[in-house]
């Protein structure tokens, strides 16, 4: 099987597929800030998100802790210092 990933990242849809999640689930937690895509953000209609590696580990990981019965409230929070007191890589 060839890699669908490419240089210019992943679509929304595709990162969803790989993330196993809606593209609804997607579709909210970019509008909340809880995963936005960090190679490009939808800017408007016909515009697409471009998701990283890292973010699709982003996304599995909240996935794992809402399949785990973490309330997504506090998958937020713990995302939210995560980024705050953790280096960038």
């Amino acid at each position: 099987m060839a890699t669908e990933a490419s240089d210019q990242g992943y679509t929304g849809k595709r990162a969803a597929e790989i993330a196993g999640i809606t593209y609804r689930q997607l579709d909210y937690w970019d509008r909340t800030d809880l995963v936005r895509p960090s190679l490009a953000r939808a800017t408007g209609s016909g515009s697409r998100r471009l998701y990283s590696y890292r973010d699709l580990l982003e996304l599995r990981a909240v996935k794992s802790l809402l399949d785990a019965g973490i309330r997504l409230e506090l998958v937020r929070e713990v995302f939210t210092y995560l980024t705050q007191h953790l280096d960038e890589d």
